[in-house]
């Protein structure tokens, strides 16, 4: 076995010992589990061509040679099971199908199999990287775990996208089975058409979670890509706090008629949200959370929990409230469950919760959460009616550089 990176610019001699080029890449086709290599790819001046697998005498890490003079190299295209190695596989982000997690391929390690040539494994290690400029004895120096770490090929997913103007070896059903952060950061590598070409292919639940993780300037380069009809939809399926955050960075003009075209429940809350100043505890909360009424028991809570949990932002707290929506106190999801079916929430319940009011400011806010170590602060008016809540990982957006804002995990869902 060997890895790919040792080939890439080695002198390629024809049959003839004169040199053909130099070996720029590998074709391989997808058929089979451990693909087999196709063809190669010699530069020669500006020139590409090809040399088909059968006309290679012998690849070695130290130079390749040709059954055929160079004068018989030609060009063709590829054909739709055929991939590059080095174009389309090297260096990019791709899927690892069982880790169900973005990769970055910085080598590719090939194995013989009698005359075919196959392609095995990928490796994320970053002592590859090393190796690709020759500075492989120093990765010994410098890791404690020199090592390639390998992934199977046969784990891999290396197909490219449907859209053809979107650099990805990732194809859209397999998208999905990245966290929305992962999303994120791949988004963040692309031109502006090919984010909004990436979104167009994820469920619309997706690509909302996906566009809460990306940072905010991305988030309007997006929403200024979109027809409004889309971007509406994709602001619908936002989680309230972050559609009012994103509708905020745009020009008013255009806010005004997304929300106009937003579901009307949405956008209340959004409109709602945008009433109150950005820090403030009212336009930081979220006015999805998870409640129930006093006199229901434990058994009923559970029920109504199990109905508003698809909409809430976290349902690690349930907040109970009257008919007029006054909070009158809180519980865990933990000690729910350890109550007696038939018991009252009232009975259990932790009255005159800590809260904040709307107009609250961030050391208020911050401060609050990190005296009584809450995952979720309440936010009330001068009544005392609960509008909304403010996650821990909201609060700590207050308190982190810019750059790091709506790059936290979403530990809460």
């Amino acid at each position: 076995m060997f890895f790919f990176s040792k080939l890439l610019g080695q002198t390629v001699r024809d049959v003839q010992g004169k040199s053909a080029g130099t070996l720029q890449d590998l074709v391989v086709t997808l058929r089979q589990r451990y693909p087999n290599v196709s063809a190669m790819i010699v530069k020669r001046g500006r020139k590409r061509y090809v040399a088909p697998w059968s006309a290679v005498a012998s690849l070695e890490e130290s130079g390749s040679l040709l059954r055929i003079p160079a004068g018989r190299l030609s060009t063709r295209e590829l054909q739709p099971d055929e991939i590059l190695l080095s174009g389309q596989v090297l260096d990019k982000q791709i899927v690892d199908t069982e880790g169900r997690k973005l990769i970055r391929v910085n080598d590719i390690q090939l194995a013989r199999t009698g005359n075919v040539l196959r392609v095995v494994a990928v490796d994320i290690s970053s002592g590859a990287i090393l190796r690709r400029i020759g500075l492989s004895k120093v990765s010994g120096r410098l890791s404690k775990n020199p090592k390639p770490h390998l992934i199977d090929w046969g784990n891999v997913d290396p197909r490219t996208s449907d859209a053809g103007s979107v650099r990805l070896t990732v194809p859209r059903k397999d998208l999905s089975l990245l966290h929305p952060a992962d999303i994120a950061e791949l988004a963040h590598e692309l031109s502006p058409e090919e984010r909004a070409a990436v979104l167009d292919a994820l469920e619309d639940d997706v690509a909302a979670d996906a566009v809460e993780e990306m940072h905010p300037s991305f988030q309007a380069s997006l929403i200024n890509e979109m027809a409004d009809d889309k971007a509406s939809e994709l602001l619908s399926n936002m989680s309230p706090d972050d559609a009012a955050d994103l509708l905020a960075d745009l020009p008013p003009e255009r806010a005004r008629r997304l929300i106009g075209m937003m579901d009307k429940d949405d956008a209340e809350d959004v409109q709602e949200l945008l009433t109150y100043p950005e820090n403030s505890a009212g336009g930081i909360m979220t006015t999805e959370f998870a409640h129930v009424p006093p006199e229901a028991t434990a058994n009923e809570a559970i029920a109504l929990l199990r109905r508003q949990e698809p909409e809430v932002e976290t349902v690690y707290y349930i907040y109970v409230t009257d008919k007029r929506e006054h909070l009158l106190g809180v519980f865990s999801l933990r000690n729910l469950l350890r109550e007696a079916p038939g018991r009252k929430v009232r009975e259990f319940m932790t009255a005159d919760p800590v809260s904040v009011r709307l107009v609250a400011g961030e050391e208020e806010i911050t401060q609050a959460i990190a005296k009584y170590n809450l995952l979720a602060l309440p936010v009330v008016d001068d009544d005392g009616v609960l509008h909304g809540i403010i996650t821990v990982d909201d609060a700590i957006d207050l308190v982190l550089p810019p750059v790091w804002k709506k790059r936290l995990p979403r530990i809460f869902h």
